[in-house]
């Protein structure tokens, strides 16, 4: 079984490969779609959810996370999330334990319909199709992981039942 994943995932996924998974790094979440979506790979390991003109299949995310969304896709550096202001309805308890780096967080009561240029850290479970990720990276384009937990793709209930399985009992 192929299982393509973006480099964020790679500590993730190197233990399937000592369970006889062929590994294949496609260099990038979007790649990852479109190999599944071909029948290049059986299952897709990357660090966020695909929108639905994306990927189409069955999906399970493996833990609970957070990430950084806007209305417009972006990067920024690591040592700016300090600065800049964002929005979450997440509890403060969340977000001083797991950011602790986040220093400008203004605490709302629920994202809103449009997000209208104002950055918010969300959960995955928030996720909607219109939001655009802000990721975080580094100063050689790494993705800060703490925004990222693996997300399981596959065109079939078998091929992720598969993976999902081994993953379960190690």
């Amino acid at each position: 079984m192929r299982i393509g994943y973006c480099p964020t995932m790679k500590p993730f996924v190197e233990k399937l490969e000592s369970r006889g998974f062929i590994l294949v790094n496609l260099g990038s979440a979007g790649a990852v779609f479109q190999a599944l979506n071909l029948g290049e790979i059986d299952v897709g390991v990357v660090g966020r959810r695909a929108k639905s003109r994306e990927f189409s299949g069955f999906m399970r995310r493996l833990s609970e996370g957070y990430t950084l969304v806007n209305d417009r896709k972006q990067m920024i550096l690591n040592e700016d999330l300090g600065r800049i202001r964002i929005n979450t309805a997440l509890s403060k308890e969340i977000v001083e334990s797991k950011f602790p780096y986040l220093k400008n967080v203004v605490y709302r009561g629920k994202i809103p319909e449009k997000l209208d240029g104002g950055v918010w850290l969300i959960s995955w479970d928030d996720w909607r199709d219109d939001f655009e990720l802000l990721i975080p990276v580094d100063g050689e384009y790494r993705k800060n992981s703490d925004f990222r937990v693996p997300h399981v793709f596959s065109r079939t209930k078998e091929g992720l039942e598969k993976v999902l399985e081994v993953i379960k009992n190690g």
